[in-house]
């Protein structure tokens, strides 16, 4: 099918270009440059950010984005029920969320998971499935957040069955993380089924621990970002 015929490719194009247009509109607009004209000293040399390599770095992250967008449409074209989704309004309000995201990362990875979910979204097995709020907690996300979710220490009982003593960065993480809904937090306290006698003194030697354990919206959220390609190492690894 040529590309002019391929529904998919012509309504992602259109969409591209009008957003391209409100884009240059904003960027270059008036307002923003008579604004930082007032600023003294580096209100010129900020204008000129905004106009030359800021721009390009968007720009060129944005064709990146539709080269993978298109890679993986055509990865899972069979399990696409209607493709005139990817032409329709809920799709474009996840397009414009994706472009925001544009222009506040440039960790590679976290862009090629953009581009896996925005293909996902119209795909048979997420139908039924929150897409803008999947959408959202990606973007809300660092890279080391998302590095630390697909971690196997969250998965499964490991979690529930082995203490794990986390550093304080990562910790935040793990309440980022849980915050989003994406994992479980919970207080542990050794010997559960023991007598009162029992539980007091294990109190006191070892009182209750946090424990971290990915949800189900976790398990939907990192499907759903997932994409053709090697692991990435985490942060909660030694």
């Amino acid at each position: 099918m040529a590309i002019a015929d391929n529904p998919i490719e012509v309504r992602l194009k259109q969409l591209k270009e009008g957003l391209d247009s409100d884009v240059e509109h904003d960027l270059s607009g008036a307002t923003i440059a008579g604004i930082l004209s007032l600023i003294p000293g580096i209100g010129s040399a900020i204008q000129s950010l905004v106009d030359g390599k800021a721009r390009r770095n968007v720009e060129q992250r944005w064709i990146q984005l539709f080269a993978d967008l298109k890679t993986y449409l055509e990865e899972i074209r069979d399990s696409i029920p209607d493709e005139n989704y990817y032409g329709s309004e809920e799709f474009q309000t996840l397009l414009t969320l994706a472009y925001e995201q544009l222009l506040t990362t440039h960790d590679r990875e976290k862009l090629r998971m953009l581009a896996a979910a925005l293909a996902n979204s119209g795909s048979a097995p997420f139908q039924a499935d929150d897409k803008e709020l999947m959408i959202r907690a990606l973007r809300s996300l660092s890279p080391s957040d998302i590095k630390n979710l697909d971690h196997e220490y969250l998965k499964n009982w490991v979690p529930l069955t082995k203490r794990i003593d986390y550093g304080a960065d990562v910790l935040g993480s793990l309440s980022r993380l849980a915050s989003s809904g994406l994992v479980i937090e919970k207080f542990l306290r050794p010997n559960p089924n023991a007598s009162d006698e029992q539980r007091l003194r294990s109190l006191l030697d070892s009182p209750p621990w946090r424990a971290f354990q990915l949800s189900p919206f976790g398990e939907r959220f990192l499907t759903f970002i997932a994409s053709p390609g090697p692991g990435q190492r985490s942060s909660l690894d030694a």
